[in-house]
């Protein structure tokens, strides 16, 4: 079966690690050790994951007695799309759909270009509208 959008690993950690910690509720700072205990993906991974999400400004590292990271934003302001972002990078197809070996652009399209470029707002608009708040409203699994 070919996956239309395959995010991968890091987000689905990092959508279950921020689930938890929006679950926390506000203010809320937990280690990543807490945080790895608790979902069984490796302290290293998520430490890594963590570091991007805090260059995206979703999370803030605290240091000293209460060390551990605390959301900067509320859940309703953060979307799956920004945690994506974060940890994945843009939604962007390089090459042409068409000929791999081809860069498309507005000025030079091919026949899939313009129908790309529309699946890929979709998709981005589609995300943009899922909050964290909603997200951690369940239960992740386990």
């Amino acid at each position: 079966m070919t996956k239309l959008l395959d995010l991968g690993a890091r987000t689905d950690y990092a959508v279950k690690a921020l689930a938890l910690l929006a679950q926390r509720g506000d203010g809320a700072i937990v280690t990543v050790k807490e945080l790895a205990e608790e979902t069984g993906i490796s302290q290293h991974f998520l430490y890594n994951i963590f570091d991007d999400l805090a260059k995206a400004g979703i999370v803030r590292s605290y240091r000293g007695a209460k060390r551990g990271f605390a959301l900067c934003r509320s859940p309703e302001e953060i979307s799956f799309y920004d945690i994506v972002a974060a940890v994945e990078g843009l939604i962007e197809k390089p090459y042409c759909l068409l000929d791999r070996n081809r860069v498309c652009s507005a000025e030079n399209p091919c026949a899939a270009h313009f129908f790309w470029i529309g699946l890929r707002d979709y998709a981005e608009q589609s995300m943009r509208a899922l909050t964290l708040a909603q997200i951690a409203r369940k239960p992740p699994f386990k």
